[in-house]
């Protein structure tokens, strides 16, 4: 094997070695909150999800008609569920979590939902 083919061969080995470092880390999930009712309780939610940090939380949507939050987030510092556990500690039952009833009970009546 001369110098040239082996050291062809150490850079091939190189680049697909590195490939695997080049994956996406960026998730989307999608909350259903049924008691996101207006601009404030939307605003409620995305100050929950911010608190987690900027550097983990990449983008924050809502439709408070739909009554939908998309987060978009790195899934590699961060797992869905805490996401989801941020919502419920805000006061909020998120897709199969129910809502923290202390925190609940604090915001405003038209966040709380059915009673």
């Amino acid at each position: 094997m001369t110098w040239r083919t082996f050291g062809g061969f150490v850079l091939v080995i190189a680049l697909v070695a590195g490939a695997g470092c080049f994956r996406n880390t960026r998730s989307v999930i999608e909350l259903d909150i049924p008691a996101m009712k207006s601009e404030r309780c939307a605003q409620v939610v995305r100050e929950a999800v911010s608190k987690i940090g900027d550097e983990i939380i990449y983008d924050i949507k809502e439709d408070v008609e739909a009554r939908k939050v998309w987060v978009t987030y790195d899934n590699q510092r961060l797992g869905r569920r805490n996401i989801e556990v941020a919502v419920r500690h805000a006061g909020f039952a998120v897709n199969d979590l129910p809502a923290n009833e202390d925190a609940r009970a604090k915001l405003s009546p038209e966040c709380r939902g059915h009673e």
